[in-house]
């Protein structure tokens, strides 16, 4: 009796449409995308990207903040700790909070927190004051992509689905690459950090003002077969417990983590020491490499999903963790004397194929409804965000493990390339994983 109950509320949550009169019960394929739903994402996606500009603004000006505040390294992180701390967290809570309430109320509620935050931040006069603003700029920011997604996923069509997904996250990295020299320009001859952000706030400003008036809910026809269904406010915890219980969701989260978590893992703190340690390249070298990643990332927002669309997904998945697994065997393994080319080859693919999440959140879409897409969508990012944190202390216990015993004159220790090696190993693992449960995936027909 408890298994078909369990397994009603995955059907209801996860497989049939619930009634209100709000949806069709057509498969996703079948619809067509209205120019408000176009309109909608573009203002979305540029909330997106505004708050994605806003999370990074700290890493500009770092030497400058903590110059006025008066802080060490260890406390300067805490504006970043702070911020993602919120964002991580109010994951899962703001896309139940999209599907209950909807897109636009929750929108312009965050909007108007991120406003807020970044303002209280860069007035602020004490260090304290300034958390506080962060903090506010991560509640705030929590439902930027998720918003956007659910929108693709519940307003196109399946075969556009995928690559709208990936244009999203190109907004935020091209926001990113375009402002921030110009931002670090502007403050330096101001000699202000806080100056850049009037522009900030006033582009903010202007694009809250576009959302109110153009965002605009959708004018969805009523489901024709709704009256032997349950109610959505009677079946909105049976959705959230159907969200819950569903492996999938799970098996998606760690196909990220095996793909864009590594991808981000290498950018953000062992690829340049990896690259020092076994390559030999300077820092600005080191530096330099990196940022291919990036650029691999950007190409495949566009690229990916237009190559393997709609039933090509799980292949392109499986391509991906392939790829991965050759590049990082033949980084750790590989020989120590490579051209600077060819490393930005290697770190591009990483970028590029690590860059799979747009497949594999489009495939979380094809478990959805209306009702649980925001749910399914915050609960895939928030247990693979997770994986973060906890791949990058593995990494760095790892290193610590195989610590030859050198240090430097400050007591610093040094890490040789055999320990890192080692320590990356960790990475070819989890991929290696990923690439397995790829494999044993099959695709099912979705049925409404």
């Amino acid at each position: 009796m408890r298994g078909q109950c369990i397994q009603t509320c995955i059907n209801r949550a996860l497989r049939v449409n619930t009634a209100g009169g709000l949806y069709y019960s057509e498969p996703m394929s079948s619809q067509t995308t209205s120019r408000r739903s176009y309109v909608n994402w573009f203002l979305l996606s540029l909330f997106f990207a505004y708050q994605y500009l806003l999370r990074g603004y700290p890493g500009i000006f770092t030497s400058e903040i903590r110059g006025t505040f008066r802080v060490d390294a260890t406390r300067y992180s805490d504006l970043g700790a702070w911020c993602m701390f919120a964002y991580s967290l109010l994951q899962i809570p703001f896309g139940m909070l999209l599907d209950r309430i909807g897109v636009r109320r929750v929108v312009l509620t965050a909007f108007a927190l991120c406003l807020l935050g970044q303002y209280t931040f860069t007035h602020a006069q004490t260090f304290e004051t300034a958390l506080c603003g962060r903090l506010l700029l991560g509640i705030g920011a929590t439902p930027g992509y998720m918003s956007a997604l659910k929108l693709v996923v519940d307003s196109f069509t399946e075969k556009s689905c995928g690559l709208f997904i990936g244009l999203t996250g190109a907004f935020g990295n091209i926001s990113l690459a375009l402002c921030e020299p110009r931002l670090k320009a502007v403050g330096l001859a101001h000699d202000d950090w806080r100056f850049p952000a009037l522009y900030l706030n006033v582009a903010g400003i202007l694009i809250f003002i576009a959302c109110v008036f153009l965002l605009r809910p959708e004018k969805l026809v009523p489901n024709k077969t709704s009256s032997a269904e349950p109610s959505m406010k009677n079946g909105f915890w049976k959705n959230v417990i159907g969200v819950a219980l569903n492996y999938k969701v799970y098996l998606y989260a760690l196909l990220i983590i095996g793909t864009n978590i590594l991808a981000a893992i290498l950018v953000d703190l062992w690829g340049k020491s990896f690259l020092n340690a076994k390559y030999h390249l300077s820092e600005q070298e080191a530096i330099n490499t990196v940022q291919w990643i990036q650029i691999g990332r950007l190409a495949a927002n566009i690229i990916l999903p237009l190559m393997f669309a709609e039933t090509r997904l799980l292949r392109g998945i499986r391509i991906s963790c392939a790829s991965l697994v050759f590049i990082f065997s033949f980084l750790i393994y590989g020989p120590q004397i490579l051209s600077e080319n060819i490393l930005r080859f290697l770190l591009f693919g990483v970028g590029f194929f690590g860059n799979a999440d747009v497949l594999i959140f489009t495939l979380g879409a094809k478990l959805s409804t209306p009702q649980t897409s925001g749910m399914i969508i915050s609960w895939i990012n928030s247990v693979s965000m997770f994986g973060e944190p906890v791949l990058q202390k593995w990494i760095g216990v790892a290193l610590d493990k195989h610590w030859s015993g050198l240090s430097d004159a400050d007591g610093l220790r040094i890490y040789r390339a055999f320990d890192y090696e080692c320590a990356m190993s960790v990475m070819l693992k989890v991929v290696c994983v990923c690439f397995v449960i790829a494999c044993l995936m099959r695709n099912k027909k979705q049925t409404a």
